[in-house]
């Protein structure tokens, strides 16, 4: 099922995004490169130990977190084999636990944290840890010494249920990374989508659908997948007048949310950018 009419979603982040983020959206539609300025100014926010800033505000100090979102960033402007991304990936190796898991440094504890990172908190670390698993996997790093420690660490938190413990996209981001494992942690994963799908649509955000679905596509969920297929007609349903999608983390992050569900409606073929 084509949808055009779904590229007007790129109009509501035009009328309303960030410069960065109408550089994300129109890479991802319309393969169209970042204007360099665009470019210079997201890289003049890293630092120099590789990561990426508190709330993204230059000077900051370098989050586990805000490393993270840069390196999805980075992966929305076409530049996840760019250097920037070379030493954010460095970054999250340097500071990667003994136990295989991350957390975040307690110097951070002086900015007004947002609730889902909590130091010391295993919530926190657990998603932290699936996620920094992630993108070492995306990044080619699933045989690493380090990819393997987390895959250790995460398995401790799953329970008979298929939930990895604490925040939902825990168990999501989670359950990509074990797919991307290979066919030995089948299982584990296979367990891991099961809760999500025993989950009832009207119990997720439109901006969790997205992530969801953008996280298990790269662990190679196909359309027909009975997850996949339901999620993506909750996607196409659930589009705002406006062109928009909401976002869990409230309207402010509507321009965010838009991008992710694009993202993955034009991966499974649902967006035309056809005039």
């Amino acid at each position: 099922m084509k949808t055009r009419k779904r590229i007007k979603g790129l109009s509501f982040v035009e009328g309303r995004g960030s410069g960065l983020e109408k550089a994300r959206a129109r890479w991802i539609l319309l393969g169209e490169r970042p204007e360099p300025s665009v470019i210079r100014d997201f890289a003049e926010l890293q630092n120099q130990d590789g990561g990426f800033p508190y709330s993204m505000v230059e000077g900051n100090l370098s989050t586990v977190d805000n490393t993270l979102v840069g390196l999805l960033w980075l992966e929305e402007l076409g530049m996840l084999g760019s250097q920037m991304a070379d030493r954010a990936v460095a970054y999250l190796l340097a500071v990667q636990k003994d136990d295989g898991g991350w957390d975040e440094d307690p110097s951070i504890a002086q900015y007004d944290l947002p609730p889902w990172i909590r130091i010391r908190d295993l919530r926190t670390r657990l998603y932290l840890s699936s996620y920094a698993a992630y993108w070492l996997a995306v990044k080619g790093h699933r045989t690493s010494p380090a990819f393997q420690r987390t895959l250790n660490f995460l398995l401790k938190h799953q329970d008979e249920t298929g939930r990895f413990y604490g925040y939902l996209h825990t168990t999501w981001i989670a359950t990509s990374v074990f797919y991307m494992a290979g066919h030995r942690y089948d299982e584990v994963a296979k367990k891991g989508l099961q809760f999500l799908i025993n989950r009832p649509p009207s119990e997720w955000a439109d901006s969790q659908i997205a992530w969801a679905l953008d996280c298990l596509s790269k662990a190679g969920l196909p359309k027909d997948h009975p997850f996949v297929e339901v999620s993506l007609a909750e996607l196409v349903k659930r589009q705002s007048p406006n062109g928009g999608w909401s976002s869990e983390d409230a309207e402010e992050h509507a321009v965010g949310a838009t991008i992710g569900a694009m993202k993955v409606l034009k991966h499974y073929g649902f967006l035309s950018t056809e005039s």
